[in-house]
């Protein structure tokens, strides 16, 4: 879904948001039409990544499991509101880098000088990812925050 949004980069707003498709994290199968009963065979790195990418890029999200037999970790990922907010109060998303399996999407907060941050490791093995915060037009002190952790 990276290259889709890519592609559809700056064409959102407000009645028209390009759309990722379902978000396939939870019990996605409770009884056919294909297939057996079944959750999402991401691991629990891959549905962060799932969440936030849909969220950055504000794509419409779209649970298309059965809810009530959700686990915990992902009722949580459902239920973080400020990952939401970044889905439903960030605007213009723009992907900042895309370079050696590491990449980097950003979004305004409305109103405010506020951004959305989201920096992706693409590769097989961890590696450190350096963003420059003066390409975000930010200058002076910086106040960072983990969403997902709420800290």
């Amino acid at each position: 879904m990276f290259d889709y949004a890519k592609a559809w980069e700056g064409v959102s707003g407000p009645g028209h948001w390009p759309d990722c498709d379902m978000i396939q994290i939870g019990k996605l199968s409770k009884r056919g039409p294909v297939g057996e009963e079944r959750y999402s065979r991401f691991t629990k790195d891959e549905e962060i990544t799932h969440m936030t990418f849909w969220s950055i890029f504000r794509s419409p999200l779209m649970l298309g499991g059965n809810l009530p037999e959700n686990r915990p970790f992902e009722l949580n990922l459902f239920r973080n509101g400020e990952v939401l907010a970044v889905n439903q109060q960030g605007e213009n998303p723009r992907q900042l880098f895309n370079e050696n399996g590491k990449m980097a999407w950003y979004s305004h907060v409305q109103g405010s000088k506020d951004i959305y941050l989201a920096i992706f490791n693409l590769n097989e093995e961890p590696t450190d990812i350096d963003v420059l915060f003066n390409s975000l037009g930010l200058k002076g002190k910086v106040v960072v925050r983990d969403l997902w952790k709420k800290q």
